[in-house]
């Protein structure tokens, strides 16, 4: 770039940064700057909260953020608490009875709507999903995935249908796979979606899987009876966390447990002990 080529760009962006400081805000200015060095303000304002909790708040133990498993997707029937958020609350260990208060998959309308497109063979128009989103759309809201108009709701059906399609065709890859570089780098990066994420789970004391987001991916999942899906571990039970650093803090299998021997297989724990420790025969 030439000198006075480089020179008038530096004077527009100052020139639109003091605009968008004096009638947007620090905080827009902030995201600005950022998108424009290729990161986002979102995704590193909750790996921030996450670093925040980690290394400030000492009497809250956290996880690796970021862990992506894979998984028998039968394994994940139920709910976490619809308070748990597939970002903002990455990494987290929480005691109490949260894993208690879930409820079954069923229950939900865009799972139940992706079983009966593609299970039932119900045509998209005669789901609940759908049917919903007319309602709602008409009346002003945005739903179903930001869904604004009718056209929007047309369209969220169509990739749907593609998303299907190409799990059947290609297998279920994770977003790391589909987009070539680790979740911690997409969080990052300029062009991170919060909408597009992998499965989110949580954990609960039991070592249970509880879902968190992912509707329509689960569903496709059940659907087509795969054998195995990445999902992202977003919240863990602190009784299931002890169990997993008494693990990984372990010498040796015999120092174990009988209840951290038997949960040995599971895929959250598998992949932090040595191949010897996993038993041929897995629980999953």
């Amino acid at each position: 770039m030439a000198p006075m080529q480089l020179l008038t760009t530096i004077q527009s962006l100052f020139r639109d940064g003091f605009y968008i400081l004096r009638n947007e805000g620090i905080l827009s200015f902030f995201s600005t700057v950022l998108r424009i060095i290729g990161l986002n303000y979102q995704g590193i304002s909750y790996y921030i909260i996450y670093f925040y909790k980690q290394h400030l708040h000492f009497h809250q133990r956290m996880a690796e953020p970021f862990t992506v498993i894979k998984v028998n997707p039968k394994k994940i029937q139920s709910t976490a608490p619809g308070n748990i958020d597939r970002w903002k609350h990455i990494g987290e260990v929480r005691s109490g009875n949260w894993d208690q208060s879930n409820k079954s998959l069923n229950e939900l309308i865009k799972y139940r709507s992706v079983v009966d497109r593609f299970q039932n063979d119900v045509a998209w128009e005669n789901t609940e999903i759908y049917s919903t989103a007319i309602e709602r759309v008409s009346e002003g809201e945005v739903y179903w995935n930001g869904c604004r108009t009718i056209n929007d709701i047309e369209q969220r059906a169509k990739s749907i249908e593609d998303l299907y399609a190409s799990i059947q065709e290609s297998g279920f890859k994770s977003q790391s796979e589909l987009q070539g570089r680790s979740v911690k780098s997409i969080v990052l990066s300029g062009s991170f979606d919060r909408s597009k994420t992998d499965i989110a789970v949580a954990i609960s004391r039991n070592g249970d899987f509880l879902f968190i987001d992912g509707n329509h991916r689960l569903a496709i999942s059940h659907v087509l009876e795969l054998d195995e899906i990445p999902v992202r571990i977003v919240v863990r039970h602190s009784e299931w966390q002890n169990l997993r650093e008494e693990v990984m803090n372990a010498n040796s299998k015999e120092e174990l447990s009988e209840r951290a021997k038997s949960n040995i297989n599971h895929p959250d724990i598998a992949e932090t002990v040595p191949d010897s420790w996993v038993t041929e025969q897995s629980d999953e």
